[in-house]
């Protein structure tokens, strides 16, 4: 089987969600950059893939044509002529799920370059306010309707489960929340494309509004604006290309369990105090067929980036990547060894926390700020110690997951 390397990558700088944006010149001007970086022209590609929205935020329908065509959009702008193009849509995994299909065509022969784009203008807000035509079953609006359940109500609840999984008051899962907050911001305020570039104390955390307790605001991302490109080669190609390719050891995407596919409140509220014997292994799953794929473990690992819509989402990835009990996390995080400095660093980028929500590019940012850091291009925010191998993760509504393992090439 062929390897794949990712050759190129590049994003915009991500800005506050909800405004008028010119969408394909955005998309169009970060795969160029991608693509001028390793002296390539839209005509050398075999493909492009491209992240698409069916929502447009103000249609009870939620479809859209422009929306559902962003790939075919944007190959016709940038010039391109008769080239492969597909347009994939898996909520916050989106971009994942697209880089995972580039990676598939590569290693499998039918494609030598490939590029992944993804753009997202998020609406201001929590998303899904009203339940769509198409829905009948109410798979989305059950929650809303019944409860008046939002995504952070979710977030809180899980938060909640966990500290009492544990024998734990919530304040101690608060005070983890509020570390990783102040802790990631530190990177956030490094970065160039990040939209807080200011560093949010664990006081400060602690004293924001409670949104859904544990939850406060700062531990929850906001929603932005922002785009992403990533370019992927045959090995051979990308070692003509560049001097310091980045392996693609895996790319797996995950669904959800037990034919639910809106998150499972349920069993989170009702589960009638029993201790879940496997809490969250719908986002254990593609992790673990990533590290099949990779011939790795969680050992091989140097650092990550994960998808942190709320700073629970951080401890629960570490859980999951990790495979080991929730108070080595907790130690970790207490230890701030989860800091560039740290043993296993997370989110050098700042994160979601720091960039904002771009639902349709947040796993094209993470691919970016890992290949960056493995070529040593990270500036301020480099993490301090030797770095070889990175995994991005993602979660996104309805069951959709990603995990990809990226190692130096060189």
């Amino acid at each position: 089987m062929t390897e794949s390397a990712v050759v190129s990558a590049a994003i915009s700088d991500w800005v506050e969600a909800g405004k008028p944006a010119p969408t394909v010149e955005v998309v169009a001007s970060v795969a160029l950059e991608a693509m001028r970086r390793v002296g390539l022209r839209p005509a050398d590609l075999d493909a492009v893939i491209s992240t698409t929205s069916a929502m447009p935020f103000g249609h009870p329908t939620f479809l859209t044509t422009p929306a559902q065509h962003m790939g075919h959009r944007l190959a016709g702008k940038m010039g391109s002529n008769g080239l492969q193009v597909f347009n994939v849509s898996g909520a916050c995994a989106s971009a994942a799920a697209a880089f995972s299909i580039a990676d598939s065509m590569i290693k499998s022969g039918k494609a030598k370059k490939v590029l992944v784009v993804g753009y997202d203008n998020s609406p201001r807000g929590f998303y899904f306010s009203f339940n769509s035509y198409l829905d009948t079953d109410m798979t989305i609006g059950y929650p809303l309707k019944v409860v008046g359940a939002v995504n952070p109500s979710y977030w809180a609840m899980w938060a909640r489960r966990r500290a009492y999984e544990m024998g734990k008051p919530v304040e101690d899962i608060k005070e983890l929340m509020a570390i990783i907050k102040e802790e990631l911001s530190k990177n956030g305020a490094l970065n160039p494309h990040a939209r807080y570039k200011r560093v949010f104390t664990v006081k400060e955390v602690m004293e924001s509004p409670i949104v859904d307790d544990p939850l406060h605001l700062y531990m929850i991302s906001a929603v932005s604006s922002g785009a992403g490109a990533v370019l992927l080669a045959d090995m051979d190609t990308a070692r003509r290309l560049t001097d310091k390719p980045v392996k693609v050891a895996a790319s797996a995407v995950g669904g959800p369990l037990h034919n639910e596919p809106s998150p499972r409140l349920t069993y989170f509220a009702t589960a009638g105090g029993r201790r879940a014997g496997k809490p969250f292994y719908e986002w254990r799953k593609p992790i673990e067929d990533a590290y099949r794929q990779a011939g790795m473990g969680a050992e091989d690992l140097d650092f990550a980036e994960v998808h942190d819509t709320s700073a629970f989402h951080v401890i629960n990835w570490i859980d999951q990547i990790m495979g080991w009990e929730r108070e080595e996390t907790d130690r970790l995080i207490r230890g701030r060894e989860f800091g560039r400095g740290g043993k296993f660093p997370i989110n050098a980028s700042g994160g979601t926390t720091s960039f904002g929500e771009a639902v349709y590019a947040q796993a094209l940012m993470e691919v970016y700020e890992i290949f960056t850091q493995l070529r040593g291009e990270a500036g301020e925010r480099q993490i301090r110690k030797e770095i070889k191998v990175g995994m991005a993760t993602a979660y996104g509504a309805y069951g959709s997951y990603g995990a990809i393992i990226l190692e130096r090439a060189w």
